[in-house]
């Protein structure tokens, strides 16, 4: 696969030059238009999946320059947030509010719930003293669970960071939608060639489990599965991470995967990162197919204050619950009350088969 970003004055010239380069079959994945000091200028990014026949490359428009990082743009916007959110606390007045809900919030801050999320929360407690802060919490972060009549799509996705624990969030949820509908025909793919241990992983427990396991290469192979798959009752579709310098919302273009009607891909995250990295993943997988996030490896976490915090960054619910090392009853569908219980009690959610075992708590 070939990714290159072309730079030229206007989109059209833009455009010319990928044609030029890459021929008529790239897929444009992104078009930015920048400018800094005075000039402006278009950015667009193009992928091909094979190699392109060669051609004479467009000559470059002599008012074209260097587009800055788009990272340390980013970097940049979210230390000017941070000024402002700075500015702004002095002004959230929490004595206005009745002694629980001061409680409440102070608690969550303790969490690491962000200053915007806080605020947020603050506002719509000053309206009524007498309201529960699970009031608005229940608003910011919603809860979707993963079952068949929230999630009707026969094609769900994972995404996510390496070593988030998404391959094992794929085998979990085909294992608990066998269980939950037995006779499904199931279909797990993995699309993350470049990980051979999670490859041999989802194969094996496939294999044991009675799941029919494909693997696709590329574009054109996970076509021609999903092609050769209408037969079964659900997909699950491992993909891999998002490159440098890619999104999502780009790659899943590049897939044929973007225009599915059938599709919700669920964004797997783990409340184990630094603030900076989470709000850095955050932009890189939001998309408008992104319908959830599922949130793993809570046995391992000391806080969970990222769940309001990415629920607040992207407005998307929770659907899914993930922890311990087994795979059978260690992937819950979430349910708002237990959300509240890791938030304010760090108790884990209650799985029929660990609860047998014996109870997680922190």
């Amino acid at each position: 696969m070939q990714v290159k970003t072309f730079t030229a004055k206007d989109a059209p010239s833009a455009m010319a030059r990928v044609k030029a380069e890459l021929g008529g079959d790239a897929v444009i994945l992104s078009t930015r238009k920048c400018a800094e000091g005075g000039r402006s200028w278009c950015e667009v990014t193009a992928a091909l999946d094979s190699q392109p026949p060669k051609a004479r490359p467009a000559a470059p428009a002599p008012d074209e320059a260097p587009a800055p990082g788009w990272g340390e743009w980013h970097r940049e916007w979210d230390q000017i947030k941070a000024h402002l959110t700075a500015l702004m606390r002095p002004q959230l007045d929490l004595g206005a509010l009745a002694p629980r809900q001061r409680q409440a919030l102070e608690h969550l801050e303790g969490e690491g719930v962000g200053e915007g999320a806080v605020m947020a929360l603050a506002a719509a407690l000053r309206a009524d003293r007498q309201a529960s802060i699970l009031a608005p919490l229940g608003v910011m972060v919603a809860a979707a669970p993963l079952d068949a009549r929230h999630w009707p799509q026969r094609l769900h996705a994972v995404v996510g960071p390496s070593g988030s624990g998404k391959t094992t969030t794929l085998l979990r949820m085909a294992l608990a939608c066998q269980q939950a509908r037995p006779g499904a025909r199931i279909l797990l793919v993995n699309a993350d060639a470049a990980q051979a241990k999670g490859r041999m992983f989802l194969k094996h427990y496939a294999e044991l489990s009675g799941i029919t396991f494909r693997e696709a290469a590329s574009p054109r192979d996970l076509a021609g599965v999903l092609a050769a798959g209408q037969k079964f009752d659900k997909v699950f579709l491992d993909l891999p991470p998002v490159g440098a310098g890619l999104t999502l919302e780009g790659y899943l273009k590049l897939l044929g995967l973007s225009e599915r009607d059938d599709l919700a891909v669920h964004l797997v995250l783990s409340p184990l990162y630094a603030s900076a990295q989470l709000s850095s993943y955050l932009r890189v997988y939001k998309s408008p197919k992104t319908a959830s996030l599922v949130w793993t490896k809570l046995d391992e976490a000391c806080n969970y204050g990222d769940i309001v915090n990415a629920a607040y960054a992207t407005g998307l619910p929770v659907s899914a619950l993930s922890f311990g090392s087994g795979l059978r009853g260690t992937l819950v569908p979430a349910k708002a009350i237990m959300l509240w219980k890791l938030l304010f009690k760090h108790e884990l959610p209650q799985s029929p088969i660990e609860e047998n075992r014996g109870r997680y708590a922190h």
